[in-house]
């Protein structure tokens, strides 16, 4: 079985796995960049901020956006209730197929592993301790990215995946031919984390000069790597 994920910028991917289209958190024009309509018939979003929650981008789709396991599709679909460092509410949300587990750990805070760590059950650990491809946000101890800074990722204490994919950021590909130099530092600003990240990390890291990564369900289970991908889809804008 063959095992496709598309990137669209940010936390926004699309996987397609036994013949269905999975979308994880779609984001709306708050940065203005446009996503266009994505077609999807499961779409898992983390959240309800602007970055996570545009759940308009894949209307025929079915919708999650809650803590709970369904079934859908031949999907096990989990999400597990988390907090942001700020404290507002996010999804951890973990898809199952077969013998291929993918979780999306959006906007997961570390400062607020404690209170995860308490309240996650024999089930949930279970379940993320099953992730073969894992979205992961680079994390660091203060808001603002500097040159040189500190992380605290701790995703990887919960799974140890055999693909790990970064996310909340734009590739400097994108930013480069399309955002305006006037905003360009900010769009930058997030790779130098991601950077980081991949280093710290300790993966190897294969490089996608492309939006797509394509692979056999079979070989991800002898894999280890960071995937990162150089561009986004086609259809995404930036909207002066």
């Amino acid at each position: 079985m063959k095992l496709n994920i598309t990137w669209y910028g940010r936390c926004c991917f699309l996987a397609e796995l036994d013949n269905k289209k999975i979308l994880f958190d779609p984001y709306d024009r708050y940065c203005n960049v446009d996503i266009g309509l994505i077609d999807a018939d499961l779409l898992l979003s983390s959240s309800t901020w602007h970055d996570h929650g545009h759940i308009g981008a894949s209307p025929q789709a079915w919708i999650y956006t809650y803590p709970g396991i369904e079934t859908n599709f031949g999907f096990q679909i989990t999400g597990i209730e988390a907090k942001e460092d700020r404290g507002t509410p996010t999804v951890i949300f973990n898809i199952q197929n077969k013998d291929i587990s993918i979780t999306n750990f959006a906007d997961f805070g570390p400062e607020r592993e404690e209170e995860f760590n308490k309240n996650l059950t024999s089930q949930q650990r279970d379940i993320l301790q099953s992730t073969n491809i894992a979205f992961i946000r680079p994390s660091i101890t203060t808001e603002e990215i500097t040159v040189k800074n500190i992380h605290n990722e701790n995703a990887l204490k919960y799974c140890s995946p055999n693909i790990i994919i970064p996310e909340h950021y734009f590739p400097r590909d994108f930013i480069l031919r399309k955002v305006p130099e006037s905003v360009r530092s900010d769009f930058l600003r997030p790779n130098i984390i991601v950077d980081e990240m991949t280093e710290l990390f300790t993966y190897p890291v294969k490089e996608i000069d492309d939006f797509i990564f394509s692979e056999d369900t079979h070989k991800i289970k002898n894999m280890k790597t960071i995937v990162r991908f150089l561009k986004v889809h086609d259809q995404v804008k930036y909207i002066d």
